[in-house]
């Protein structure tokens, strides 16, 4: 005498509908998961891009004194003297295209509207600009000239774009303004700012004339991180 055994088999539509309901879950989810890990590489490239630059401050204030001290050296010699022997240089920017960049402006702001900075800036001698071998780009700046201005005023502003020429260059995404502070090293841009003043210049409300000037301070003041409130996607026109 044969016992027939029925065998419990998934039919061809089920699995489909599992297949199905497997891929709806990755389609929501992933994306989320890789926006979060792009948070948390942003955040942790913003804080190395800092320590390697307060190293280097540091070294060259306990070395030589004041570095901003010596601002009317010009761009280059300033470098050179103050900045260049404590921090690791793969390449000099002398043009955007050295380092990678298709535009010598091409960095853009909140709303997505460029932001005029430019890396090079020809016979001012106001920045250098250079690579490290990270990936890093950065612009140190001496002097910039205020509205309109003939005559240049010292300026103590960093930019780091913190992945080189690679898109969105966005600022508040890839792109940090920071700030040298007398004997007190290098801060994100507003560290001594109210927050609402840093709230105000980075956000999607540019009336006030916002470009995310404050994003790593904003950033900082989070906790170092970047929350539901960060402006993190560019707001739809």
């Amino acid at each position: 005498m044969f016992i027939k055994y029925k065998r419990n088999a998934f039919t061809l539509a089920e699995v489909l509908i599992t297949l199905g309901i497997i891929g709806v879950v990755a389609a929501l989810t992933i994306p989320t998961l890789f926006e979060n890990y792009q948070k948390k590489q942003t955040v942790s490239k913003l804080q190395k891009a800092i320590s390697v630059l307060n190293q280097a401050y540091k070294l060259s204030f306990d070395d030589l004194g004041e570095p901003d001290s010596a601002l009317d050296l010009g761009a280059e010699e300033y470098f050179k003297t103050y900045w260049a022997p404590y921090i690791k240089v793969s390449t000099y920017c002398s043009k955007a295209a050295d380092c990678g960049y298709k535009s010598n402006n091409p960095f853009i702001s909140l709303d997505n509207s460029n932001m005029n900075v430019g890396i090079a800036d020809g016979k001012n001698s106001t920045r250098t600009a250079f690579l490290t071998p990270d990936g890093f780009m950065y612009i140190v700046y001496t002097a910039n000239y205020p509205n309109g201005s003939k005559d240049p005023k010292p300026f103590y502003r960093v930019l780091v774009d913190i992945n080189g020429s690679t898109p969105p260059n966005r600022s508040g995404n890839d792109v940090f303004w920071l700030v040298r502070a007398e004997e007190d090293g290098i801060h994100p841009d507003g560290y001594s700012s109210s927050l609402k003043s840093v709230q105000q210049y980075c956000s999607y409300d540019l009336s006030g004339g916002s470009s995310g000037n404050t994003c790593g301070d904003y950033i900082r003041r989070s906790g170092w991180k970047i929350d539901s409130s960060y402006p993190w996607k560019p707001k739809k026109k």
